[in-house]
């Protein structure tokens, strides 16, 4: 189990805390149980909503064909990265 050392202080509405309480009391579970779970589904919904992009089939398809044919290097960044004062330390 994680441990849960920080505090997260919420100002709520009178009607948003009596049903707090309600639905926690339905529950079996506190009002911090309650709230955090809920915000943690919200928070992992919009995580991965924005970690991943989707695309049509022929959008993905184009992409998979301009990495099959990379452009070559300019050749001013090839010299460049070629060039021992840029080796990687």
């Amino acid at each position: 189990m994680e441990r849960k050392s920080r505090v997260l202080n919420l100002r709520v509405s009178e009607r948003q805390r009596t049903a707090y309480e309600r639905a926690a009391e339905l529950e079996g579970t506190s009002v911090s149980a309650l709230v955090t779970a809920a915000a943690d589904d919200r928070a992992e919904q919009l995580l991965l909503a924005h970690s991943s992009m989707s695309v049509t089939s022929d959008v993905f398809d184009q992409l998979l064909a301009a990495l099959d044919q990379p452009t070559p290097l300019a050749a001013s960044l090839e010299k460049a990265l070629i060039d021992p004062r840029f080796e990687n330390r």
